[in-house]
Formats: structure tokens, C-alpha cells, sequence
């Protein structure tokens, strides 16, 4: 099934879910952690247990409560519902979500920006924010859930028609099913209150992958293997590589070393960008480290 969009780059108006965003009421007095938690998952998997899913042909997501005048399959038994286990603040959150569909082409990273259509829901049904058009988005400026979850997740495919919409196909579809504790906790956010699970559903349509230091390598190639529990700091300054601009501490900028690589380039956002595992090593070199981790290669 396609969807056809227009290309937005506009910000909603009710942009609900970036992280740093400030209630309307006053913020809620800190509750441990692992007792809202306790309460946040009961309630969660009670919402499991008691409702359906509606799914249409474009991924649209509704929810009912399942009643004997209205029967189902509570979501709760839905063969693809899974979770992921997240460890912060002493508890491990269960982060409960679901894939209708993976999508075919690349993750992004907790790093990139993605461009979804979402719609967030609460425990009681009612809706609390929504863009039925797609919109861009960068992750890191998102509620931990969201974090978590984009990246089990692959974007479509997408053709330009002639009337400036875009239609896109094969993206990636899905539910998350978010605790307070990776959402707002007790600040809340707009009609959101304070210690309140919160369930989105969404469509990953396109995602850019960003280069934060703009030396010529994504972002994601120079965070390290073990993304994102560990980072790499090639030359231990203190300073990630996806934010310094020289590598390897040589006093030479990392993108004027890779000038005369003989690196395979791809096309980022805006310029060329060199495919990170095609950066060779420099003659001489005694650690094997791409040439612009190697400050050797440049005295």
C-alpha cells in the first residue's frame, strides 16, 4: 500500500514529545522510580490484556476495549508484540512494542533525524497529539522511548509525482507502549500528566543520517561498535569522534586528512560523505586505524 504525502518541514504546532518540553501545570514532586514504574507496567499490560487493535490498509492504528458486546484479541496475544529491556535509574523497564511491518530499507540511529506520521495515545483512549503527514524529526531530541524504538525500525521507498506529493511504500510501521519513565515521568507535557504511560503508533518513512561534526563521516560510523552503550574516542580527549572535528588530535582537520583518501564516497544531506568502512589505513601504519584515526600518518 503507498501513501502519498506532500513534503512537510514545518514542525506540528503540538510538537508533544521532544524531550526537553515544559508542562502547563506545575511539575509533580519526584516519586521513586521503581514505584512508579511498578504502577506505569501494571497498567500498561492491563491496556494489553483489555483491548484490540484496528489496523487499515495504511497502518492507521485505533484501539477499543474489548467488552462482551464488542469481543476480540486483546493486544496482549498479537504474535508480533515484543519487547525491549531498558536499564536506567536502577529499574529495567519493559518497553513494550509491536512491528506491523519493519520496512525495507536503512535504520536510523539515535543520532539521525527521522520523517514519521505518528498519533500518541493514552491508556484511556483519548489522543493527545498527532501528525497524519509526515514531519522531520531528530532523534535525539525525543523522549527516550522514542529513542529505543525508531531503530528497530527501517525506512520505504518513495517517488516524486508530478502534482509535488510523494508516495511512499514498504516503510516501516509500528506501536510503542511507553512508561513514564522513558517519556516525561512526573513533568508531563501538555494534557500529558505527570507519571503517565503513553502509546504511540507510528510510520518511518525517511530518515537523514547526520553528520554532527561535518568532518565527512555520518555520525553513526563514528560512534562505535557498541552504540549507544560505549562511544569511541580515538584519540582520548574527552571529545566523541561523531563530535570532533579532528580524530586522530594532529592539529589537521579529519575532512582535510580525507581529502586524498582513497575512501569510497556516498552522498549525504547536502555534500559527499566517505563510507566508513572504505577509509584506508596510511602506509606504516603499526595499529591498523583508518588514516584519519592515525596521527602518525600526518606528522
Amino acid at each position: 500500500m503507498k501513501c502519498n504525502y506532500k513534503l512537510l518541514f514545518i514542525v506540528p504546532i503540538l510538537l508533544l514529545f521532544i524531550k526537553c518540553h515544559k508542562s502547563d501545570s506545575a511539575t509533580e514532586q519526584l516519586r521513586p522510580y521503581g514505584e512508579v514504574y511498578a504502577e506505569d507496567i501494571q497498567e500498561i499490560e492491563q491496556f494489553l490484556d483489555t483491548h484490540k487493535m484496528i489496523v487499515d490498509a495504511n497502518y492507521n492504528v485505533s484501539f477499543e476495549e474489548i467488552t462482551a458486546a464488542n469481543p476480540g484479541t486483546p493486544i496482549s496475544d498479537h504474535p508480533d508484540l515484543q519487547f525491549k529491556t531498558i536499564n536506567q535509574n536502577d529499574v529495567a523497564y519493559k518497553l513494550y512494542y509491536i512491528k506491523l511491518r519493519e520496512g525495507v530499507g536503512e535504520n536510523p540511529t539515535r543520532l539521525d533525524s527521522v520523517y514519521t506520521a505518528y498519533k500518541g495515545h493514552k491508556t484511556d483512549l483519548t489522543s493527545f497529539d498527532s501528525s497524519p503527514n509526515p514531519v522531520w524529526f531528530q532523534l535525539e531530541d525525543l523522549i527516550q522511548g522514542w529513542r529505543e524504538i525508531m531503530p528497530e525500525f527501517k525506512i520505504g521507498t518513495y517517488v516524486a509525482n508530478s502534482d509535488g506529493t510523494f508516495s511512499f511504500s514498504d516503510y516501516g510501521a509500528g506501536v510503542m507502549f511507553i512508561p513514564s519513565g522513558l517519556a516525561y515521568f512526573n513533568t508531563g507535557a501538555g494534557s500529558i500528566g505527570s507519571y503517565t504511560p503513553i502509546i504511540f503508533n507510528f510510520k518511518l518513512m525517511n530518515l537523514r543520517f547526520k553528520d554532527h561534526d561535518r568532518d565527512k563521516i555520518l555520525s553513526k560510523d563514528e560512534y562505535g561498535p557498541d552504540f549507544p552503550t560505549s562511544y569511541r574516542d580515538s584519540d582520548g580527549d574527552g571529545i566523541k569522534d561523531y563530535l570532533d572535528v579532528d580524530d586522530d588530535n594532529d592539529g589537521v582537520l579529519t575532512k582535510l586528512e580525507l581529502k586524498t583518501s582513497t575512501a569510497t564516497l556516498i552522498q549525504g544531506i547536502n555534500s559527499s560523505h566517505y563510507l566508513y568502512n572504505t577509509i584506508p589505513t596510511c602506509s606504516g601504519s603499526t595499529n591498523g586505524k583508518p588514516l584519519h584515526l592515525d596521527a602518525a600518518c600526518h606528522n
